[in-house]
């Protein structure tokens, strides 16, 4: 919850994705996000530094560094951020994916949401997750650099992507003799898109999916394993994500978990893994879990 003019430095993982120990180092070495005192006495970030932030993470999901970007002013992130768009190709966008986007652009939420289940009626889940969720998020990602979509607007687009997405897992039947996968993203991740794209293909393929959302320590996932009897451990790595983090909490996983639970992995950050650990896939593209899971479940009917 905000207090008076400032976001609490409890929340600002929440809010912006950074936590605290990642803060604080940049504060060390770029001299932001610097805290500040309410009149009241309460500590915190302001709204001006939070919007910086979001700006920040933005960037880095393009490739920037945070030598580049971090402690960089609102007006010459704005410059950056114009630069950066001559340099974004434009996608290859469908009308459909395009006319998604321009109701994001005007914060039309009735109208994205009716032409949302209008592409969920007209095929599988699978299809709607592939041909009309991954074009939408991509172009999206795509005109932020344009200064076209604030990001409060891609907010309130993504909380309609996933209640569309949960609501469609939640109706899905799992196929019998199909394994049983875990969804997770280990402490320090808090993006679930991603995630959440992949659990409804699955569930639409036939799998037993269950989610232990964000955040996750690894004895909680340990233990969810154990809970569920999981076949598999679905994991995801986004942008956010340190990178030199992720083969070791593969690693970790890996050792904790029995040898007969597969452990799948994708995300942005999980492609700097050049060789996975044993026991351990890891997919570039959604559609590459289609074909693993149509081979579990031939070894598990087997």
């Amino acid at each position: 919850m905000q207090t008076g003019l400032l976001v609490p430095s409890a929340e600002i993982e929440r809010e912006t994705g950074f936590g605290n120990d990642q803060l604080r180092k940049w504060r060390q070495r770029y001299g932001f996000p610097l805290l500040s005192t309410s009149p009241d006495s309460a500590v915190g970030y302001s709204f001006e530094t939070v919007g910086q932030l979001l700006a920040i993470k933005r960037f880095l999901e393009g490739g920037y560094r945070p030598s580049q970007v971090v402690g960089k002013s609102p007006m010459e992130l704005a410059r950056l951020r114009r630069g950066h768009a001559d340099d974004v190709p434009d996608p290859c966008l469908s009308k459909s994916t395009l006319k998604l986007i321009e109701l994001v652009k005007q914060s039309n939420i009735p109208g994205l949401r009716e032409l949302l289940a209008r592409a969920r009626a007209r095929g599988t889940l699978t299809e709607f997750v592939l041909n009309t969720i991954g074009p939408l998020v991509k172009g999206l990602n795509a005109d932020w650099p344009r200064t076209e979509i604030d990001i409060y607007r891609e907010h309130l687009c993504t909380s309609v992507i996933e209640r569309c997405l949960h609501a469609a897992i939640l109706s899905s039947k799992p196929k019998l003799g199909y394994p049983t996968i875990l969804f997770a993203a280990v402490a320090g991740e808090r993006h679930m898109l991603g995630l959440l794209m992949a659990e409804a293909v699955m569930a639409d393929q036939g799998a037993n999916t269950l989610s232990l959302g964000s955040h996750a320590p690894f004895d909680d996932v340990k233990l969810g394993v154990a809970a569920c009897d999981a076949d598999v451990l679905a994991l995801s790595f986004s942008f956010a994500f340190a990178a030199r983090r992720v083969r070791p909490a593969l690693l970790h996983l890996r050792r904790i978990l029995p040898p007969r639970v597969e452990i799948w992995a994708g995300g942005a950050a999980s492609a700097v893994v050049r060789r996975p650990p044993k026991g351990v896939r890891i997919f570039s593209e959604i559609q590459e879990s289609v074909g693993a899971l149509r081979e579990l479940s031939g070894h598990k009917r087997g």
